[in-house]
């Protein structure tokens, strides 16, 4: 490890650091997406002549394609290769944003989100195994926030970048922005980082009815959670889409147990940090998705302000979660990281109330900037951490489970939460414009980093760090 300026930070020599950003270009091409998309949220609901809260399908097909085939790409990526995978997880990102910026309707346009979820199911994976493959000890964790930081200071300017686009060409602009970057990110991949493949995990069978049970169940509960205002939380429809949701999940507990059928080995499934991680960083994305959304629709639907403005105000959320994120991959090596952790969830929580109280600008702009520091702090160390658990070999398929959970849990949280505003509202037209039901939605959102914190301080905090070493 080098030393520079008398502190104890590591240095990436050139092919480190070409490697890095392929694959940080590579994250950024979901991230930007992601950001640029929600900033048009509103423009795209006039033009399309439907409600606000009828575009949550967006965000919510989204995260159904990227975390339902997230187990799945895990073990493709694994068993295919990182470099390999990824490109190919590119280049179908790019052609379903070309389908997204052609739609005329609002299906059309949910079934290309979709799509999109799914090819960035390909890519996450490729770029934390990238990474954790090349790299070790504290260089991993270095560069894993390196990468972190890349895709998320990128997408610091998705709000602003988004805001100009959609005001001066329209919001079928914001999907074309990633061609660009994804033709960049399959180019350097290509060039600078070195193929790969696990011969074991190529020989187990493929987890296609493990992933199909994942799937489907997440996909009947956000049905159940989008429509339970108007089919009634007691109709049968509802009982029979939760049941068989349930159910589906359950099913693929069962397989997951055949360890020749299993997605990932059950060394990973015992871990208890890496399910403490999962929750935690569970908890810290859907305070970000629902975060950002229902932001969104308060600067737009309630606040009235063009769409440009609202970038301009989201960029005190995006900012500090991109340094955050940078900040953490530096200092997560020294002392107890769990501490933290558990402050990092304090602060997600302390925002996202902060929201509900604050008047705007001023104070707003800061409880976003609180916000914002702590879902880039949690987001950061719980990829950090659970990549210490494991081996290189094992990166790929833990990191695609990590972020199923994650984004799964947001895809059914961010229905709910759209379905609890139109209840509060006691109708869908006008909802988007109901502060103190948007303030209701953010204050129970705010106990998730909450209970997650407490989790951690539990199990974790004052304890001695975890025996695994970085491989």
């Amino acid at each position: 490890m080098a030393r520079a300026g008398g502190t104890d930070q590591p240095r990436f020599d050139r092919r480190e650091r070409l490697a890095l950003a392929a694959a940080g270009l590579a994250a950024l091409v979901v991230e930007l997406d992601w950001m640029v998309v929600i900033i048009a949220l509103p423009r795209i609901a006039d033009d399309l002549h439907r409600s606000p809260t009828d575009l949550q399908w967006l965000i919510t097909a989204f995260a159904l394609g990227f975390g339902g085939f997230m187990p799945v790409s895990g073990w493709v990526t694994d068993a295919f290769g990182r470099r390999r995978i990824t490109i190919y997880g590119i280049g179908l990102f790019l052609v379903s944003s070309v389908l997204c910026a052609a739609a005329q309707t609002l299906p059309w346009l949910v079934a290309g989100r979709a799509l999109q979820g799914v090819a960035g199911s390909f890519i996450v994976p490729g770029t934390v195994a990238m990474t954790s493959a090349h790299l070790t000890g504290r260089k991993r964790d270095a560069g894993l926030g390196t990468v972190l930081a890349c895709a998320s200071g990128g997408a610091a300017a998705a709000p602003f970048v988004g805001g100009l686009l959609v005001d001066q060409f329209g919001w079928r602009s914001v999907f074309l922005v990633t061609l660009p970057v994804g033709i960049a990110a399959m180019a350097l991949i290509y060039y600078r980082v070195m193929p790969s493949n696990n011969p074991a995990a190529a020989a187990r069978r493929p987890p296609l009815l493990n992933g199909a049970c994942v799937v489907l169940g997440a996909v009947v509960l956000a049905v159940a959670a989008d429509r339970g205002t108007a089919w009634g939380w007691s109709s049968p429809a509802i009982l029979a889409c939760v049941s068989a949701g349930f159910a589906l999940l359950a099913s693929f507990i069962l397989l997951e147990r055949d360890e020749d059928r299993a997605m990932v080995s059950r060394r990973v499934y015992r871990d208890r940090q890496l399910r403490l991680l999962t929750v935690a960083g569970a908890a810290s994305t859907i305070g970000f998705v629902i975060l950002i959304s229902f932001s969104v629709l308060y600067l737009a639907d309630s606040l009235r302000l063009p769409t440009f403005l609202s970038g301009c105000v989201l960029l005190g959320f995006s900012v500090p979660n991109a340094l955050s994120a940078y900040a953490v991959g530096r200092a997560s090596g020294r002392g107890n990281a769990y501490w933290l952790l558990a402050l990092s969830l304090g602060l997600c929580a302390a925002g996202l109330a902060g929201l509900t109280v604050a008047s705007f600008p001023a104070f707003y702009v800061l409880a976003l900037c609180v916000c914002g520091i702590g879902t880039g702090m949690s987001g950061a160390l719980t990829n950090i951490l659970g990549q210490r658990q494991v081996s290189a070999v094992e990166a790929g398929a833990t990191a695609s489970m990590s972020h199923a959970v994650r984004s799964l849990a947001a895809a059914v949280a961010t229905s709910l939460a759209a379905t609890t505003l139109e209840s509060l509202h006691h109708g869908v037209s006008g909802a988007a414009t109901d502060a103190r039901g948007i303030d209701t939605v953010l204050r129970s959102t705010a106990l998730l980093p909450v209970l997650a914190l407490l989790l951690v301080l539990l199990t974790t905090v004052g304890r001695r760090p975890s025996a695994a070493t970085p491989r």
